[in-house]
C-alpha cells in the first residue's frame, strides 16, 4: 500500500509539475515575421526622411514600396475622398522641407510589435511638446493588414495631444 501511495504521489507531482511549468512563448509563422518586418522597414523609411527633412522628396517612392494601390486608410476625420495612398503622398508632400521641430527629431520609440496572420500591430511612443515648453510622452497605436507583400489597410488612434493644442493639466484644452 505505501508503494501505491509513493506512485500516486509522484505522478500527482509530476502532472503538478507540468501544468506549472510556463507556456511556451507563442512563435510567429515565417509570414508573419515578414509582415511584422515590412512594417518596420515602413517605418524606419518615414523616420530616416523625415530625419533628412525630405519627406515631401520620397513620399512617392515611399508609398510605392510599401503601400498597395489600393491602400485603405481608417482614421477618424481622414478624407474617404480618393484614393488612400496618393492622400499619403499629398499629405507627406506637404511636409516642409528641413528638420523636424526638435520635439519630433528622435523616431517614436516601438513599444510593441505583434503579428497575427495578415495583421501586424505597432505601439509606439512618441515625445510631443508639452505646456511647460518640455516635452512628454502620447502613445500611438497602429494596426495593419498585409497583403502581397504590401500595406494594404491601416487603422490607428491618434492620442488628443497629437492633433491638439496640449492640456493645461486640467484636462482642458
Amino acid at each position: 500500500m505505501d508503494r501505491i501511495d509513493a506512485k500516486k504521489i509522484a505522478v500527482a507531482l509530476s502532472v503538478g509539475l507540468v501544468l506549472s511549468s510556463p507556456a511556451k512563448a507563442a512563435t510567429n509563422t515565417p509570414r508573419e515575421i515578414d509582415n511584422k518586418q515590412l512594417v518596420v522597414d515602413f517605418y524606419q523609411a518615414l523616420d530616416a526622411a523625415n530625419s533628412a527633412g525630405t519627406t515631401a522628396k520620397q513620399a512617392r517612392s515611399i508609398a510605392e514600396r510599401f503601400l498597395s494601390r489600393d491602400y485603405v486608410q481608417h482614421q477618424e476625420g481622414a478624407s474617404s475622398n480618393g484614393n488612400a495612398r496618393e492622400a499619403f503622398v499629398r499629405n507627406a508632400e506637404a511636409v516642409p522641407p528641413g528638420p523636424p521641430p526638435p520635439a519630433m527629431r528622435t523616431p517614436a520609440r516601438t513599444i510593441a510589435l505583434m503579428a497575427e496572420g495578415d495583421r501586424v500591430i505597432i505601439i509606439a511612443s512618441r515625445d510631443v511638446p508639452d505646456v511647460g515648453g518640455g516635452t512628454r510622452p502620447v502613445f500611438i497605436f497602429n494596426m495593419f493588414r498585409i497583403e502581397g507583400g504590401k500595406l494594404a489597410e491601416h487603422w490607428d488612434a491618434l492620442p488628443s495631444a497629437m492633433t491638439k493644442p496640449p492640456s493645461d493639466g486640467t484636462g482642458q484644452q
